[in-house]
């Protein structure tokens, strides 16, 4: 339903500007502006989301006293769910799904890239000294950042 919301309001904005006798250069303009405050608005809500289960899962360490195998653990005492990974980046899509790591993705306290799959779900990874959500992919952010190494907190 949002996606048809914005796609909506971009064809009542382009054909507003043509009634309005503006140049195609400006329509073309207007969707640039709007793509990129719309992929602005869906990096903003995953970041949040993943700072949600950051703290989330702090929480769960904290009082249960242990890393949870599954994220589905944090739910619903933790996390009402787990929220939506949307990154606005060509090939992945909207999905809650998460893709579970082996313990060797993380080498020297850091995540290593060469080994993800980049499948646009969020990323799970632990040892027995350390527990990492992060987003499964290597596409930069907006920021010029991977997703990967980005963080909620």
């Amino acid at each position: 339903m949002r996606k048809w919301n914005l796609g909506l309001a971009l064809l009542l904005a382009l054909g507003g500007c043509r009634s309005l006798g503006l140049k195609d250069e400006s329509s073309a303009e207007l969707e640039r502006n709007f793509q990129e405050s719309d992929r602005q608005v869906r990096e903003n809500r995953t970041l949040s989301s993943l700072a949600e289960m950051e703290t989330a899962l702090a929480g769960f360490v904290k009082t249960e006293k242990r890393i949870p195998e599954k994220l589905d653990e944090l739910v619903p005492k933790y996390l009402a769910a787990v929220p939506s990974v949307d990154l606005a980046v060509a090939g992945h899509h909207e999905t809650n799904a998460v893709k579970y790591y082996p313990s060797d993705l993380l080498r020297g306290g850091q995540l290593d890239g060469t080994k993800l799959r980049d499948t646009g779900r969020w990323g799970y990874v632990h040892n027995d000294r350390q527990v990492v959500i992060f987003v499964d992919c290597t596409h930069p952010t907006s920021r010029g950042k991977p997703w990967y190494k980005e963080r909620g907190s």
